[in-house]
């Protein structure tokens, strides 16, 4: 389909918004990033893994964790900006198919691979394995929503496992984000779709030889997926290893009536707000060169920056799957199905997150005190998935913990390999 002069403007005008901070961000990042992979280490920590000796509970770990000192010492948009100017540029580029995944590229030894979901939808993922003969636990890292798994804040995490903490790594593209759209238009579910994308990497991890235990860690979008791949894990077991979502939510109606309502201009959510908009008709005049469901066509024509996620919802994602939109929304809500997952999670939130409001985390609350597998943690900051640019070391320390927890190491863990300049102080 050709696009009017009027869409084309509009897509480079987003592009554009992108593009003034490409040289901040790429030259910046990168100067990181090849830091990160040569190993250097500022400020490295000796640390020795943590196992409980009570045969794995969730009280007994979220207890220790809680021990960990959290100590934010930045200002405020310093550490916004370390957490989230990385990743400017390539949330831009992952808008369109043809410009996914342009920028971070993985190391050396980590391989490219195509699977698919549980529900045969194929997607696109990169893994790392130690091939030393010794059996490692793996992890699977999932992003937030308009990410990939070549953004910063999951590329990172997942070298430091690899390199740092001698796991077996695996990250994706979620169905219709990353590369993973180039393959297929199957839409964004707000969870229950993507929770089944992330058992199925869990799959695909552990069925190979190197790897014992599988975990699996989320952002955002990836952090409801997490808890929606914890949930189901009852039905297809392949998450072994415990599960952390960063910055979740408890309804998935709530929260796309949240990202589609205008704020004012003083709300902490205003920015965000606008760069989602953007984002969307970035996305939205992709779609409009590849989709051809008749269904679709209402979203597809509307007038630029008109169509919110509220009409991707009811137009596009639930004709697709020939779902009730009320049953997609109820299918990908945490708070229906948290209080029965069975599969170790731990969910860490900030109070000041301006995309995931507290309430999302109250009203999970109110629901999963009951259950022995599950831990809420809501820390007083750290906005929405920044907790690294306000207490790297707090934010690396938990993470390798809880995993460590719940991995299995076959014959004993490897020594702890030096830890990248990301763990060393801010």
């Amino acid at each position: 389909m050709r696009r009017s002069g009027r869409a084309r403007k509009i897509a480079a005008c987003g592009a554009a918004s992108f593009g003034m901070t490409a040289g901040f961000t790429v030259g910046w990042t990168m100067s990181l990033h090849n830091r990160f992979r040569r190993g250097i280490a500022d400020g490295v920590r000796e640390g020795a893994r943590y196992s409980g000796e009570d045969g794995g509970s969730m009280e007994a770990i979220a207890s220790h964790l809680r021990t960990v000192p959290f100590a934010p010492d930045k200002p405020y948009l310093y550490s916004l900006a370390l957490a989230f100017g990385p990743d400017l540029l390539p949330m831009g580029l992952d808008a369109r198919r043809s410009t996914a995944g342009y920028v971070y590229p993985y190391p050396p030894g980590f391989e490219k691979v195509t699977f698919t979901s549980l529900d045969g939808t194929p997607l696109v993922g990169m893994v790392g394995l130690h091939r030393d003969g010794r059996r490692r636990p793996g992890v699977v890292f999932s992003h937030g929503l308009f990410g990939s798994k070549n953004q910063n804040y999951v590329l990172n995490p997942a070298l430091e496992a690899f390199s740092g903490w001698g796991y077996n790594v695996m990250t994706l593209d979620l169905r219709n984000f990353g590369e993973s759209q180039k393959l297929s238009h199957s839409p964004t579910t707000g969870g229950w779709k993507e929770g089944q994308d992330i058992l199925a990497a869990c799959r695909f991890l552990a069925g190979r030889e190197e790897v014992t235990t599988v975990a699996a860690v989320g952002y955002s979008l990836g952090a409801g997926s997490v808890m929606n791949a914890a949930y189901q894990n009852r039905e297809h077991p392949y998450l072994s290893g415990g599960a952390v979502a960063w910055n979740g939510y408890a309804s998935m109606r709530r929260m796309v009536e949240y990202i589609s309502t205008r704020p004012p201009v003083t709300d902490m959510f205003f920015p965000v707000y606008i760069a989602f908009t953007c984002l969307h008709e970035m996305r939205r005049q992709d779609m409009r060169r590849y989709v051809d469901m008749p269904t679709a066509r209402g979203y597809l024509d509307s007038k630029p920056f008109c169509a919110d996620f509220r009409r991707y919802m009811s137009d596009v994602v639930a004709p697709y799957y020939g779902r009730d939109e009320d049953e997609i929304y109820e299918l990908s809500s945490p708070v229906g199905f948290i209080s029965e997952v069975e599969t170790p999670l731990l969910i860490v939130h900030a109070e000041d997150d301006p995309i995931c409001p507290i309430v999302e985390m109250e009203e999970l609350a109110s629901v999963v005190s009951a259950n022995p597998s599950t831990d809420i943690w809501v820390l007083p900051t750290g906005s929405h998935c920044a907790f690294d640019g306000f207490d790297r070391r707090w934010y690396w320390t938990v993470l390798r913990e809880y995993l460590d927890y719940w991995a299995d190491w076959g014959q004993g863990a490897p020594e702890p390999a030096a830890f990248s300049a990301a763990i060393g102080e801010n």
